[in-house]
């Protein structure tokens, strides 16, 4: 690698075909910008390796489910939605990860059955919920996953 100076009297740069010019006398010093930093907005910064504390609210999406076989991706959302019309039947989630929570919101509509792949644990042992009866109406379900090499999504 070589090392070296250069000197310009100004730098040039492209933006979206009109060539800039900027004079170097003109540029701010070291010691300028250095005296100007704000370095709150740093030390502000959420971080995976510390735990958060945060003073704003914070939104997870909401991916929506499709069809009457909806298989969550739990890589996609934490949290999902699905308006049923008819017999629905929730198949293996896929891309699980211990730990990860969220939620399943169930918009029923119309005339519905709802069934659940062995993956999903409920409450007492349970092989599913009884879904609400009035169309229109929305279950949640709340779920944390336990065992990601057997799916198991409670």
């Amino acid at each position: 690698m070589a090392y070296g100076k250069i000197k310009s009297d100004a730098l040039i740069y492209d933006n979206s075909g009109t060539d800039v010019e900027i004079s170097i006398s003109t540029l701010p010093t070291a010691a300028a910008l250095a005296a100007k930093a704000d370095t709150s907005a740093l030390t502000a910064k959420a971080g995976l390796d510390a735990a958060q504390t945060f003073t704003k609210g914070q939104r997870g999406e909401v991916t929506a489910l499709t069809g009457t076989s909806p298989a969550p991706n739990l890589e996609d959302s934490n949290n999902f939605t699905i308006t049923t019309s008819g017999a629905t039947t929730f198949g293996l989630p896929t891309n699980v990860v211990v730990g990860q929570t969220g939620s399943i919101f169930i918009v029923y509509g119309g005339a519905h059955t709802l069934a659940f792949n062995a993956a999903y644990k409920f409450v007492g042992g349970a092989a599913g919920i009884t879904p609400t009866s009035t169309s229109g109406a929305i279950d949640r379900i709340d779920y944390i996953v336990q065992n990601a090499a057997a799916g198991y999504v409670c």
